[in-house]
């Protein structure tokens, strides 16, 4: 089992990284990093650094290592990479979120400073719900350009073309709630209370993208909560969830 490379040439074997460590990063999939911990806790140096990058887990990961001396650190970037590029470019300024030892969160501020970044304390019991926020942040915005080329796709656009028609509103509504928050920058038919366009867009879904029905139902859903803080009137969001709540 291998771990750093030593440059220029030499590789080093995982035992020898983790006792030759001052900090030592422990970056597998989620469901590996306690074993591999524990795998080679015991080779690492009191007064040591173990660090992981997950989202959903905190530090009792590392379970056992205050008993040993160690530090510990959880990192977790609030940020997406879908390159080595464009890590490199966007990961500067992120935040993250952090917990750990008063050592390992030190570590943690310090290394974020460098990256000009923020930091943002979540407790071990909190890190899937703010995990679940990241993704709801993130990936579900995937879902959703997803979704509305597949919905394109029934009209006959590519989803090559539908990326370029819905990708420069997608930013736009990213600028906006940036700059006025989701409510002040809510707009379209469920912000309007018009319900009958909603029931329009509900008919046109059942007929010819009748997967999407549930998707949007529970998009719109939130909305009308969205829309009732800014101003929408009792009568119209009791239509709206009406319709959005009919079989």
């Amino acid at each position: 089992m291998y771990g750093l490379l030593k440059l220029p040439y030499e590789r080093m074997r995982t035992s020898e990284v983790a006792a030759a460590s001052d900090v030592l990063f422990i970056t597998t999939p989620d469901g590996s990093i306690e074993p591999e911990f524990q795998a080679i806790r015991r080779l690492l140096t009191p007064g040591s650094i173990v660090a992981h990058c997950s989202g959903a887990m905190g530090t009792d990961a590392f379970r056992g290592a205050v008993a040993q001396g160690l530090d510990t650190l959880a990192l977790h970037p609030v940020q997406t990479f879908a390159s080595h590029a464009q890590a490199i470019r966007t990961l500067p300024g992120s935040f993250f979120a952090v917990e750990g030892t008063g050592r390992g969160l030190a570590f943690g501020r310090k290394l974020v400073r460098g990256l000009n970044g923020g930091c943002v304390v979540v407790k071990g019991r909190d890190r899937p719900l703010y995990h679940a926020a990241c993704v709801f942040a993130s990936n579900f915005i995937n879902g959703l350009l997803d979704a509305a080329e597949a919905t394109a796709g029934r009209l006959g656009v590519s989803r090559r073309k539908a990326a370029r028609i819905f990708v420069p509103l997608a930013r736009a509504v990213l600028d906006n709630v940036t700059e006025h928050g989701t409510t002040k920058s809510l707009t379209g038919p469920v912000q309007r209370g018009d319900w009958e366009t909603v029931a329009r867009h509900l008919a046109a879904l059942r007929e010819r993208a009748p997967e999407l029905v549930p998707v949007y139902r529970v998009l719109s859903m939130r909305l009308v909560e969205l829309a009732r803080r800014g101003g929408l009137g009792s009568v119209a969001a009791r239509r709206l969830r009406r319709i959005l709540e009919e079989q």
